[in-house]
């Protein structure tokens, strides 16, 4: 009751007579001034909740530095003030004549962490609070506790299965990177006895320099190693991180989409070859963009060739280290799909040459492309793999890297000075734990999500084959995606319009953000992104919308573009 106290009004009304029969105007008369009481404690209750609600844009404007933001440009009107979430929608507060709250879907989970609907929602928090009333955070080196251990059983059982022995906890995706370069870093210099088992890596010894292999347009997160693992972009340059080097052999990636109700292939220039027939650049479906048999064709040997020649360069007294991709979709990079084909073909010369594998699944893990871990999409398995996001459903932060037994046994010695030294004050904190536990088993449970398909190991198709196609037909559309809970497009655009600094989206997402959708855009790519739990009629209310504001934002700006020619005449 403490908790209570001085927090809930109690108000006390006149006995209710036992015979009711009589008349009660006397019991209502009496109690006229307890309900009196209650309606002003209620209207004042609701009128103090309108007022933190209308002035809360001035304040966070006045204090907040978001991130990914130009604040210069972001007036009071342009901020959305978020009342509450239930399931997979805000309740978004309007300052409008009915002061009202507007239902409107998270069509951005949040920075691609959201898949709860509302039963997960309320089975996580009850047992989150749990968690926390037992054990609050405890320490996790050389200990162990049940939502840990759990979470770890699971996490093998599932995206693990078969390759992964060890589960290694941090906080969050970038940090989980950082360890995984670290795993795969050690891991190759014993293999290529550049430490060998008395090594205790003396720092006055002069190494030898380590380098990625990655692709461009990758993007694996804002800390400082992470970011040395990517390609140079907007995210890298002098302005945003003045020490960046890029610390990689980037490779140009091919990349698949849909166009004009086509499944395409894009080659980039160093890989295009004259004698590749224009018609094998495209394909009937999108199941055959992932089929095994296309391992045989003449494609996979052109990609193995424009591999193998980047690879055999001169590079000194430098070494590849390490392998880092982001299976099948590139996410920051624009919601890219990398050619499955090429990734597996990479994964493959990468193995003959003893450089370690690492798959970055946190923005692709736990179903987010319709499989448990997109590694099952490629067709192969990594050596060392992230996941964090999805995998507590989004509730709280928590990552894990996963590495095989091989991994694991690079770091074992006699002395403490050969173990992975890397580690974080909330490592494996029971809360995430519980709910990664619970979301993991949700997602994969037919009975909890029925957009399983039992046995299966994937979900159903979420997006509206027809509708994807017609939106990938619109004049205004450069190219669409669908996969699993990811639906995304490009709008065609000129010069500087392209790319993540531009704004030529901006009046599309606001027209859908009154349309009951809450957007975010990767420059002139804007996307749709459910959970796992959505229903497919959601899905398709979603792409309704979308399609009806496209055509008018496509209208509105060939009547600006129109008038800007006669203008011009």
């Amino acid at each position: 009751m403490a908790y209570f106290r001085n927090r809930i009004p109690v108000l006390v009304l006149p006995h209710v007579p036992e015979d009711l029969s009589n008349d009660l105007m006397e019991w209502f008369s009496d109690s006229r001034s307890i309900f009196d009481m209650l309606k002003n404690i209620m209207k004042l209750s609701y009128l103090e909740r309108m007022q933190t609600l209308l002035d809360m844009p001035k304040k966070a404007r006045d204090i907040f530095w978001w991130p990914f933001t130009q604040h210069k440009i972001v007036s009071e009107d342009d901020i959305t003030v978020i009342d509450s979430r239930y399931g997979e929608n805000f309740a978004v507060f309007k300052d409008q004549d009915d002061k009202s709250l507007n239902q409107t879907f998270d069509a951005c989970a949040s920075w691609w962490t959201q898949g709860p609907n509302a039963s997960l929602q309320t089975e996580l928090a009850r047992d989150m609070g749990y968690a926390a009333a037992r054990f609050g955070h405890v320490m996790f080196p050389e200990n162990v506790y049940e939502p840990a251990l759990e979470c770890a059983e699971l996490l093998l059982g599932g995206v693990g299965e078969g390759w992964a022995s060890r589960v290694y906890f941090s906080d969050n995706g970038s940090t989980a990177i950082e360890i995984a370069l670290k795993m795969a870093f050690r891991k190759f210099c014993v293999d290529i006895g550049l430490v060998s088992e008395t090594s205790i890596g003396d720092a006055s010894e002069k190494q030898p320099e380590l380098l990625v292999l990655a692709l461009k347009g990758s993007y694996h997160g804002d800390t400082l190693g992470a970011m040395e693992a990517q390609s140079p972009s907007c995210y890298t340059g002098f302005i945003q991180q003045p020490w960046y080097t890029g610390r990689g052999l980037f490779l140009d990636p091919p990349t698949v989409f849909l166009h004009r109700s086509v499944w395409k292939l894009s080659l980039p220039a160093m890989i295009h070859n004259k004698s590749f027939a224009y018609d094998k650049m495209m394909f009937s479906s999108r199941d055959e963009i992932f089929c095994k048999s296309r391992d045989e064709s003449d494609l996979s040997g052109i990609y193995s060739l424009y591999i193998s020649q980047h690879l055999s360069g001169s590079m000194g007294s430098k070494y590849i280290g390490a392998l880092i991709i982001e299976p099948v979709i590139q996410g920051a990079g624009g919601m890219l799909m990398v050619d499955p084909l090429f990734q597996r073909v990479l994964v493959n010369e990468c193995r003959r040459r003893k450089i370690p594998v690492i798959f970055d699944e946190v923005f692709t893990g736990f179903w987010r492309l319709g499989t448990e871990s997109a590694a099952e999409l490629l067709g192969c398995v990594p050596d060392i793999a992230c996941f964090a996001k999805l995998m507590t459903g989004g509730m709280i932060p928590l990552a894990v890297t996963l590495a095989t037994n091989a991994v694991f046994t690079a770091f074992l010695g006699d002395s403490k000075l050969k173990a992975l030294l890397h580690g974080h004050s909330y490592t494996a904190h029971a809360t995430g734990c519980t709910a990664a536990t619970k979301s993991i088993k949700w997602f994969k449970d037919s009975q909890m999500n029925p957009n399983v398909i039992p046995q299966g190991k994937m979900l159903k198709e979420l997006w509206d084959f027809e509708l994807v196609t017609q939106i990938s037909s619109h004049p205004a559309v450069e190219r669409v995606i669908s996969l699993g809970t990811l639906f995304a497009l490009e709008l065609q655009t000129e010069g500087s319009d392209a790319g993540y600094a531009s704004m030529y989206a901006r009046a599309l997402l606001q027209m859908l953000r009154e349309d009951g959708v809450y957007m975010r855009p990767l420059g002139n790519v804007i996307y749709l992104m459910c959970g796992p739990c959505t229903p497919p009629e959601i899905c398709y209310q979603l792409l309704v919308k979308l399609q009806r504001n496209l055509e008018e934002f496509y209208r509105v700006h060939a009547r600006v573009e129109t008038s800007a020619i006669v203008g011009a005449k």
